[in-house]
């Protein structure tokens, strides 16, 4: 996927903001058909940017919490974790060949254990679906309201406020990442773990879901066809090396990705030895893994709070890169189409914070149920996590897919391959090579088309309206790429009907 799509997304995207020096919406004046590509992305980057926020939020939430004498997590709290599938690391011994203690070995399998550890249970009070949404968490409202305050403050002053705390916020992560690794390298079963992670099951590529995977992976990691590449780009030298920068950055964070996977792996190698468990049992998709593993290799660590600070302040900082791409992304675009706002940044800025997070309280909401567990009275279940996934998959999951291929046909079909070439030769003294152009052409938007995977969250299937909602939240920036074509071609001058019968 990063060969054939991610890659060359990415240098097309960065090649073409600095030969424009404009926004996502302004660079398609090459490509008037196209404008509402442009559009879309605006409407992309707003939707992602505002459940992305809600992600910030639980970091703050988690380090919040570390500052207590013992993080919670380390312990059986009946607030954090499930009295019946607790299990505090070496505090029993299981002897496989008790039949007994087999059927406790299989209950305490992390699989069981971490559905209801920690952040789905304390923090996302995960209710029984959708339908049951709840009401606003106060306290991960009060950590949403925190993470926009600071998004805010980092970008009233503009792109270059910003660029200044990238500088910071790009390096500190590698820094946690490279602790993370050596602390779960050393564990162990942590090779178990590494090998289960690098060892290919080559028959996998023949399911579309691997695939489906890798561009999910490809498109947040690589923040392709969002528009905020190529606004950043618009910024730089119009004769910078380009083609350098987007192969240096494609490797890095392949190499990134590979590393924080060994990371993860070899913590859940660790877990997977304590518990006397085979490794496929703790493996856990999706986002909520950096909230279980990464935590867990904390507490292996002397001073686990002040790690546990500095790792959820990492994942806070991560979480500012892309926020400040969305969210400059928006107010770029919008400025430059209406050049008004550009003397009222502060302002602008701010409503469409302010806008941002309350249309991203349902994302914390949660539903008040009584019951008593150790005579401790609590209230839990939260819908909110099932709002912010819908968010995800349809916002920003297949929109983004269809904004790719929409973005790939606008500009090697419709501008044209050869004039793009024609371009990146003027600004870089040498035409793309046949591997750039045949995946632009071809493998990019061909491959594209053939990703897409029903919404689920873990074994929950959303029902029909749901999905019906989440399309018209996709359609909201789907539909302006049509409709913008539409009227574009409405308002172009031609030939009156008598001269065309002449």
């Amino acid at each position: 996927m990063l060969a054939l799509a991610g890659k060359p997304m990415y240098f097309l995207e960065l090649a073409v903001g600095q030969f424009g020096g404009v926004g996502p919406v302004a660079l398609w004046n090459c490509c008037p058909i196209s404008k509402g590509v442009g559009c879309a992305m605006v409407t992309v980057s707003l939707i992602v940017c505002i459940y992305y926020n809600v992600i910030m939020s639980y970091t703050v939430y988690y380090m919040v919490a570390s500052f207590a004498s013992e993080v919670p997590w380390s312990k059986c709290d009946p607030e954090w974790a499930d009295m019946d599938t607790c299990y505090v690391r070496g505090s029993i011994t299981v002897n496989i060949y008790d039949i007994k203690n087999l059927a406790l070995l299989f209950r305490l399998s992390l699989l069981s254990i971490y559905k209801k550890f920690s952040k789905k249970r304390h923090v996302l009070h995960l209710s029984s679906g959708i339908e049951d949404i709840g009401t606003v968490k106060w306290d991960l409202a009060l950590c949403l309201l925190f993470s926009w305050v600071v998004v805010v403050l980092c970008l009233v002053k503009g792109i270059k406020t910003s660029g200044k705390v990238v500088y910071f916020a790009a390096t500190f992560p590698y820094l946690i990442l490279f602790i993370l690794l050596v602390t779960g390298l050393v564990q162990d079963g942590a090779l178990a773990g590494v090998l289960y992670f690098v060892t290919p099951s080559w028959e996998r590529l023949l399911d579309v879901q691997v695939w489906q995977a890798a561009a999910g992976q490809m498109f947040f990691s690589l923040s392709v066809s969002m528009g905020g590449l190529i606004m950043y780009s618009s910024y730089n030298d119009f004769h910078n090396n380009v083609y350098r920068d987007a192969l240096v950055v494609s490797v890095l964070d392949t190499i990134t990705s590979i590393i924080s996977g060994m990371v993860t792996f070899s913590i859940l190698g660790a877990m997977a030895h304590d518990l006397d468990v085979p490794i496929e049992q703790v493996v856990k998709e999706g986002p909520g893994l950096a909230f279980v593993a990464y935590p867990e290799a904390l507490l292996r660590l002397p001073v686990p709070q002040l790690w546990s600070i500095l790792f959820f302040l990492m994942l806070f900082i991560l979480g500012l890169d892309s926020e400040f791409a969305l969210l400059e992304n928006v107010l770029t675009s919008v400025s430059d189409e209406f050049t008004a706002l550009r003397n009222r940044k502060l302002t602008f800025c701010v409503a469409t914070a302010i806008l941002c997070y309350f249309v991203g309280l349902p994302c914390v909401t949660y539903v008040k149920y009584q019951y008593y567990l150790l005579n401790i009275l609590f209230d839990v279940l939260q819908g909110g996590n099932y709002v912010l996934t819908l968010m995800d998959a349809y916002g920003g999951g297949i929109a983004v897919l269809f904004i790719a291929i929409s973005e790939c046909i606008g500009l090697i079909w419709i501008y044209g391959l050869h004039k793009i070439c024609d371009d990146l030769e003027f600004m870089l003294g040498h035409r793309p090579q046949l591997y750039w152009r045949i995946t632009w052409a071809f493998f990019a938007p061909v491959i594209l088309l053939a990703i897409h995977k029903p919404l689920r969250y873990e074994e929950y299937d959303y029902p029909d309206w749901a999905d019906g909602v989440g399309w018209g939240l996709a359609c909201l920036s789907m539909l302006q790429i049509p409709i913008v074509a539409i009227i574009t071609v409405f308002q172009q001058k031609g030939p009156s009907f008598k001269d065309c019968i002449k």
